[in-house]
């Protein structure tokens, strides 16, 4: 299975389409109990998704999963992250993490303390606090710069249908051939994916092309919008999992029975991609 489990709405009220706030915590033991039943292993979370680590903790499924957490921005003089790691630990209730990432990937390459941060989770992995070390990225050029400084083990990157610049660089190629794990999030494009063409807030009117070709695509291939947003993440051995997130368990069932159908399209959807960053990186929303 390589859905994984994205726990910011367990923290925060998050995404530009999310009406029902934060899930409250009742609804997140049976999100966890559902994603157990189906094999979903990987919960993804982070300091700054709010409380979501520490509601996490709290609940008696957390030490099932394998926990992906990240470093959070980091002060302009701030070069140890071992509290980061600890607090993580504290909260989650666990003793060791799947994998760390640094959130803000420029932390580790525009600062002067860059290489000691980097290095502060290498001690802790040799320590036996954590498993995988690497980074969260918005851009290739991230990416590539950090590739060629650092042993990464993990990298977490935004891919979905209209967002393909790390398919089209061949980025997934290469790490998979240096056995580096990636983690694909934003495959919804925090929910656009899923609304209406004609019910998506204004700033996206210039880009409605899109948005109209992929809903008629899903239309034409007799699947659901869920289902085709989906089939990007499963059509390249590369990718290692795909971060979902969902609001209430009925879905999470949804997206567990669009991910079967997904499995099922072959069809090219390359034709999709855009390379606009003022739609494809959601922080140049306006």
């Amino acid at each position: 299975m390589k859905l994984a489990l994205g726990t910011a709405q367990f923290g925060l009220d998050y995404g530009i389409t999310n009406v029902q706030g934060q899930v409250c915590p009742s609804q997140i033991n049976k999100i966890l109990t559902l994603a157990k039943q189906e094999n979903i292993n990987t919960l993804d979370t982070a300091p700054a998704y709010g409380n979501s680590e520490g509601i996490l903790g709290k609940t008696s499924l957390c030490s099932q999963f394998n926990i992906v957490t990240k470093i959070p921005a980091l002060k302009s003089d701030e070069s140890c992250v071992n509290q980061y790691v600890n607090s993580s630990l504290k909260q989650l209730h666990i003793e060791k993490l799947t994998a760390v990432l640094f959130h803000q990937v420029d932390d580790i390459i525009s600062s002067p303390l860059a290489e000691s941060r980097f290095n502060s989770l290498i001690k802790l992995k040799q320590k036996n606090k954590i498993s995988k070390i690497g980074i969260s990225v918005y851009t290739p050029e991230q990416l590539e710069f950090c590739i060629k400084h650092y042993p990464i083990d993990i990298v977490q990157l935004p891919l979905n249908i209209i967002d393909q610049r790390f398919i089209t660089t061949n980025w997934l190629k290469k790490l998979a051939d240096i056995g580096v794990e990636v983690h694909c999030r934003s495959l919804f494009l925090q929910g656009l994916l899923l609304v209406p063409p004609e019910k998506l807030p204004s700033y996206f009117t210039p880009f409605k092309d899109y948005f109209n070709c992929f809903s008629e695509a899903a239309l034409q291939l007799k699947v659901t919008p869920l289902s085709l947003a989906l089939a990007i993440g499963l059509q390249h051995d590369g990718i290692n999992k795909i971060v979902v997130g969902c609001c209430d368990d009925k879905q999470l069932s949804e997206i567990i029975s669009a991910y079967t159908t997904a499995k099922t399209i072959n069809e090219d959807l390359s034709s999709f991609a855009c390379d606009n960053e003022k739609l494809v990186i959601p922080s140049n929303w306006h």
